[in-house]
């Protein structure tokens, strides 16, 4: 394990002896960035509450140290905000220093030649608002938490970790994002999702190009769909798989598409989970209502990407394989499932209410 200033671990006899890190604080007045400029790894900085405007660009703050753990003290009527000023891009940025300015966001650094990488990051009780990218951007991380925060009217995307492993994102609220989601994991592995509300969003959750990726007990409400589990071409990770979804609430996915000219623009008003391309999804036990096109959709990636399918080196498998529907709640939906898996084989519903999913009762049953 590395050894850095303000934290040191030693080894005797087999026992452990752990050294707590400085903790600095940040005033209202004060600068978030320059606390953390000079601040060690592994440094804990509690914020008090207050608006913060920051001079950097695009990034509001950015973070490029290990073990950084960012801790707003808001008090009841006093958030802790950080704003976007002038013509800030993004809220938070946490990367290696090689991936702050990356020619693409969603293909790090950190998947090529560099390979660098940050261990360790915390970011708890801040509202982040009104930046037309991203409001938290983490990549290259392994070891996160992203708890308790409010993102509003972040336009891309309100918390987004790529490439990053070992983490939870939990008791965060987004809202308002138009042209992504409200919440997004990709090309990550070994991450939880849990207690979140997403609303009011382009897509509520997305994991796209994970792992391992558990979502649990979180509320997908009022966005134009609710959740996408999915594999896309073009990517450093070629794989969407193993992933469990279990014990949400996905309920009035309505919202009209605001997605303009970007990839989004396509996705149909009204569908509460979609399942497309990806592999051994386990979606259980959640509560699926009123929805206006479909509950759920599981489909083949070709139907949305036909010319990358006609491709024959096409990287990754297109067609959903292995995935299992299992002791769901259907309420209130136009068509309860659309299932078009192309030649994806395996997929299996079982024990959900009600019973047939759909009127001809074919869907495929687990053994």
């Amino acid at each position: 394990m590395k050894l850095t200033m303000g934290f040191a671990i030693t080894f005797a006899l087999g026992l452990t002896r752990v050294v707590f890190a400085t903790t600095m604080v940040v005033r209202p007045g004060q600068s978030i960035q320059a606390t953390v400029d000079s601040a060690a790894p592994g440094t804990t900085i509690v914020v008090l509450p207050g608006t913060y405007h920051e001079a950097g660009w695009p990034h509001a703050v950015s973070v490029t140290k290990d073990g950084i753990r960012l801790i707003g003290r808001p008090r009841r009527g006093r958030p802790v905000v950080l704003e976007q000023a002038a013509s800030q891009v993004n809220g938070l940025w946490v990367s290696p220093a090689d991936s702050l300015h990356p020619t693409d966001a969603e293909l790090p650094p950190c998947g090529g030649p560099s390979g660098k990488r940050i261990n360790g990051f915390q970011i708890s009780g801040f509202t982040l608002q009104g930046f037309p990218g991203y409001g938290i951007y983490l990549a290259c991380v392994d070891g996160f938490t992203i708890r308790r925060n409010v993102a509003v009217a972040d336009r891309t995307y309100s918390i987004f970790p790529i490439r990053s492993t070992q983490g939870r994102v939990t008791r965060n609220s987004a809202s308002g994002s138009f042209t992504e989601a409200c919440i997004y994991v990709g090309e990550s592995d070994h991450v939880t999702l849990d207690h979140n509300e997403a609303t009011d969003c382009q897509i509520g959750l997305q994991i796209e190009n994970t792992t391992q990726v558990t979502v649990r007990r979180n509320r997908l409400t009022g966005n134009t769909a609710g959740m996408i589990v999915d594999v896309i071409s073009a990517h450093q990770l070629a794989v969407a798989s193993d992933n469990t979804v279990v014990d949400n609430v996905i309920a009035d996915n309505n919202r009209p598409n605001s997605g303009g000219e970007s990839d989004t623009a396509a996705i149909q008003p009204g569908i509460g989970v979609i399942i497309n391309g990806a592999d051994r999804t386990l979606l259980a036990r959640n509560l699926i209502e009123r929805h206006q096109l479909a509950g759920l959709a599981l489909l083949t990636y070709c139907i949305g990407a036909p010319q990358d399918c006609a491709n024959p080196n096409l990287a990754i498998n297109p067609y959903p394989d292995g995935n299992r529907v299992v002791a769901n709640r259907f309420v209130a939906n136009a068509v309860n499932v659309i299932f078009a898996p192309d030649k994806g084989q395996g997929n299996c519903f079982a024990h959900n209410r009600p019973d047939p999913l759909i009127p001809n009762g074919t869907l495929p049953a687990c053994q």
